[in-house]
């Protein structure tokens, strides 16, 4: 998880959890806590489904994550706009509106109105 962690994106939300009193967790995602940090605050909201994913996110294999976000050994992970969030609820937002698209990709029937 170490070499996740210290991308820009994750370097960023590790400072943003220590300001807003969470302890960045070295064995996950920094930004994935910090998107979990905030929906359990209330301060964003997702549906059910989609918070659900990014709770269990915090036990997947870096292997597993990189997968699901999409990021080659040579990339970063790099939602758009996350450069340019004003806050922590909008840097938040960002990371899981990215998540929820990566939701779409790989399970193109994800919020589909086909029962």
């Amino acid at each position: 998880m170490e070499h996740l962690n210290i991308m820009p994106i994750n370097q960023r939300a590790k400072e943003v959890l220590r300001e807003i009193g969470e302890e960045p967790h070295d064995g996950t995602l920094y930004c994935v806590r910090l998107v979990i940090s905030v929906l359990n605050k209330g301060e964003i909201e997702a549906e059910e489904d989609l918070a659900q994913t990014v709770r269990a996110m915090v036990a997947w294999r870096p292997e597993r994550i990189m997968n699901f976000l999409m990021i080659s050994p040579d990339k970063e992970y790099n939602p758009q706009g996350w450069q340019e969030a004003e806050d922590y609820r909008e840097l938040a937002k960002i990371i899981l509106d990215d998540i929820e698209d990566k939701m779409v990709r790989h399970f193109p029937w994800y919020r589909s109105s086909a029962e």
